[in-house]
């Protein structure tokens, strides 16, 4: 069952918005900083599974609709909405997500060494991307997660790719 303290809390948008925000940080960290880029977007993504974990716990497995909703009217022209949900395949995508963009952290931490700042700045837009794809209800929410995703992948594949 979905704990009280939590049916009002934008948790959703909490774990989609916390690696923007990490992001953004990172833009204003100085480049020669790279000790600290790592450590600031390695608590980022700490924080954000840390954040997504509670979905895991106070999802009810006995319900079999759509969790976790937060509703907003976006573009109401086009009836679009910013609508976030979870449902049981979603809720271990998320965390997958999360923990995978840690490790990911983790594991490029001596390998990259090329732009440093701008390879975290993508890895986390690309989480925040991930999980906004994996939790939107809206169709329109849903292609702009998903061509969100894109963009930083791309940078990523295409600058510290291999050969």
């Amino acid at each position: 069952m979905v704990d009280l303290r939590l049916a009002d809390f934008p948790l959703l948008s909490l774990i989609i918005w916390l690696p923007v925000a990490g992001a953004a940080l990172l833009f204003v960290i100085p480049r020669s900083q790279e000790a600290l880029i790592k450590i600031v977007a390695l608590i980022v993504a700490l924080a954000d599974f840390v954040v997504s974990l509670p979905l895991w716990f106070h999802f009810d497995r006995h319900f079999s609709g759509f969790q976790f909703v937060e509703k907003h009217a976006w573009i109401k022209a086009l009836g679009a909405h910013y609508f976030l949900g979870v449902d049981g395949i979603s809720v271990l995508f998320i965390l997958l997500s999360a923990l995978i963009t840690v490790l990911c952290i983790l594991i490029s931490w001596e390998s990259i060494t090329d732009k440093v700042k701008e390879f975290y700045i993508a890895l986390l837009l690309t989480s925040a991307a991930m999980i906004g794809v994996f939790c939107s209800l809206d169709l329109l929410l849903f292609y702009v997660f998903w061509e969100a995703m894109l963009i930083p992948m791309y940078l990523i594949i295409g600058i510290w790719g291999g050969p």
